[in-house]
């Protein structure tokens, strides 16, 4: 099984905004593109008020650059 995790992630919207996001820095937990829903999502490690997130619809980015990691993990059935 094959795992891609989004370590690093730089957003240029089309209002010329640019945004950084990388894995473990100032809280962020975890980073998803969500192709189907046409947006990236940014999460925020749990706070004692909630968990913090931040949506950003794909219409309004112009360019995404993004650095990925890519783990192997086996799985093992055990035999009854």
């Amino acid at each position: 099984m094959v795992i891609k995790t989004i370590e690093k992630l730089e957003v240029s919207l089309i209002n010329e905004n640019v945004h950084n996001f990388k894995r473990g820095e100032f809280g962020v937990e975890r980073i998803e593109i969500d192709e189907e829903k046409g947006l990236i999502e940014i999460i925020y490690a749990p706070k004692e008020d909630g968990t913090k997130r931040v949506i950003i619809p794909m219409q309004n980015i112009e360019k995404v650059d993004y650095t990925e990691r890519i783990t192997e993990k086996e799985r093992f059935k055990e035999d009854k």
